[in-house]
């Protein structure tokens, strides 16, 4: 019975799910970063890649109706079908921030698309699990009052970690990985 089970875990993990682990399979050749710039805004950001995990840090101006920072990567379509929570571990010294997850099935930034917002509490490693269909829905930064149905991963080819809170100045977040269950 305990092979059965073990079995059925390990098949469940296999069939649906992604996770990007940047500590021991270092998942970060694929993120880039993504600012304000391509609409004229003056944030800036980088990443560093230490040994067991991957850190996105930067200063968001709001100068020139700019705003945010994004570290982003793409994948086939279809890897999230089945999910049902996101987990991501962090740490943050930017605990008056607040950082958004966003997933997207367009090209196109005025597209709807659906992300889930927060703010470190404290400057520990910190782990969060969000159910997917709590992600509320964006369009052109605003949100409306809806969920996303689980049908809309079965498209989402993109996963993007942002900075968008209307503040400016300094932030940093460092990732251990960001699991989809």
């Amino acid at each position: 019975m305990k092979t059965i089970i073990v079995f059925s875990l390990t098949f469940m993990a296999l069939i649906s799910g992604i996770k990007f682990d940047f500590g021991t399979n270092h998942n970060s050749q694929n993120w880039r970063v993504v600012n304000d710039g391509v609409m004229g805004g003056l944030s800036k950001s980088e990443t560093n890649l230490t040994q067991n995990t991957l850190i996105f840090k930067g200063k968001t101006s709001l100068e020139n109706s700019g705003g945010f920072a994004s570290l982003r990567t793409a994948f086939n379509p279809g890897k999230l079908k089945g999910s049902k929570t996101i987990t991501i571990r962090f740490k943050s010294n930017s605990i008056n921030r607040t950082f958004g997850i966003s997933l997207k099935d367009k090209e196109r930034f005025y597209m709807p698309y659906f992300k889930h917002e927060f703010s470190p509490k404290n400057t520990n490693w910190q782990t969060l699990t969000v159910n997917l269909e709590d992600f509320k829905p964006y369009r052109m930064s605003e949100t409306y009052n809806a969920k996303m149905p689980l049908s809309y991963l079965d498209n989402v080819f993109a996963l993007v970690l942002i900075i968008s809170d209307k503040k400016q100045g300094y932030f940093d977040i460092e990732l251990d990985y960001i699991s989809f269950n």
